[in-house]
């Protein structure tokens, strides 16, 4: 189960996470595949409704009923479909095989327990046809870690309402080397158009950063074939001392 609990900032997530830098990614990855697909931690459909829209099949897994109530509401108001489950990621039961499985957005960091962390990849395994792929993005933190410094800082200004409501987002984060934790808190700030304080919302956050070593144990242990690792969504080689992110291609290639 993820560290972060999405019921508390589910109303505004589609308010202040707009990127889209990973879709012409994914879009590539899913073209030719000729099997059911499955987005894992999908959220509230931020790379599921793109990837639909170009006409590709989906399943998207969520453990949070909230955010997933909200995907369920754009697939209807779009007039798109999909099977959308609601599980905990760490012990899937799904009618698969599934020809691949992504986990976008560094969301694998958000399972903090090591040992949560293999379980979801087994999970997710013997959910895969058996040359079936796993597509998991997660931090490089040689780069991730040079953002966590304990001070506060401003993400951004976020519109809040069609009436001139904003809200500000700001994050604070420090690094527990013994945990291997990122920890700290956002915190939302909302005021009217005319800047009169509406409400405030401060939550705990909390990733796990592993090195390029550790989650290849972990995939190996896993059952998994190492395909590759990607330094961004370039497809650039991964350099550890400035690649943003470890984009990681696995195969199912030893079937139980």
């Amino acid at each position: 189960m993820p560290a972060f609990n999405y019921s508390l900032v589910a109303d505004i997530y589609d308010r202040y996470v707009t990127t889209d830098v990973d879709v012409p990614f994914f879009r590539e990855e899913l073209r030719g595949v000729t099997g059911r697909v499955i987005e894992l931690m999908c959220g509230t459909g931020r790379l599921s409704l793109p990837l639909l829209q170009a006409g590709f099949s989906l399943t998207c897994v969520d453990s949070s009923p909230e955010m997933l109530s909200l995907l369920r509401k754009k697939l209807t108001h779009s007039g798109l479909s999909a099977e959308v489950v609601e599980q905990d990621v760490t012990a899937l039961s799904l009618s698969g095989p599934y020809a691949l499985a992504l986990i976008p957005f560094n969301s694998f960091l958000e399972i903090t327990a090591k040992a949560d962390q293999l379980a979801t990849l087994v999970s997710i395994r013997r959910c895969l046809a058996s040359t079936g792929r796993l597509i998991v993005t997660l931090h490089n933190p040689t780069v991730r870690l040079k953002r966590v410094d304990g001070l506060s800082h401003p993400i951004g200004r976020f519109p809040l309402d069609d009436r001139g409501s904003t809200f500000v987002l700001r994050t604070s984060e420090q690094y527990d080397g013994a945990s291997e934790l990122v920890m700290g808190q956002q915190v939302f700030e909302a005021s009217d158009r005319d800047g009169r304080a509406l409400w405030k919302r401060t939550i705990d956050i909390s990733f796990r950063l592993v090195s390029r070593q550790q989650f290849q144990d972990l995939a190996v242990q896993a059952g998994f074939g190492l395909e590759g690792v990607f330094g961004d969504y370039d497809r650039s080689p991964f350099m550890d001392a400035t690649s943003p992110f470890m984009i990681w291609s696995l195969r199912n290639w030893w079937p139980d």
